[in-house]
């Protein structure tokens, strides 16, 4: 989160929130047991949008893939919004590397590129 420039401020903050929380359901006004996680959100929280957004980021960051720029001076180029990346190419070797640079930097981010989704 440092290198992506995040305010000092707000890294511990994020830690604490996401670091050895518990939490505990009321149903019929009784409560469960403490759930306690290890690390993450709970699924919905609204800061996993911004944390995801964050870890592609670094992903797109340590592909080395040029995000500068337009098609036309270039010979690939990705486009991103939310959770999909279009990789974009004038050639089929072009596209393949970046696609394959992208997996790298995802992997080492524990993300996973989701074949099925992916066109060629």
């Amino acid at each position: 989160m440092e290198e992506m420039n995040l305010p000092h401020k707000l890294i511990p903050l994020l830690k604490a929130t996401t670091n050895n929380s518990q939490y505990r359901d009321k149903v019929q006004n009784r409560l469960s047991e403490p759930i306690i996680f290890k690390n993450g959100v709970r699924q919905g929280d609204a800061l996993s949008c911004l944390l995801f957004s964050i870890a592609l980021e670094k992903v797109i960051r340590d592909a080395d893939v040029n995000t500068r720029g337009v098609i036309f001076y270039k010979s690939d180029n990705i486009l991103v919004y939310v959770d999909d990346i279009d990789v974009i190419g004038r050639t089929q070797n072009v596209k393949n590397e970046a696609l394959t640079s992208l997996e790298k930097a995802a992997k080492c981010m524990n993300l996973f590129i989701n074949q099925e989704k992916t066109k060629k």
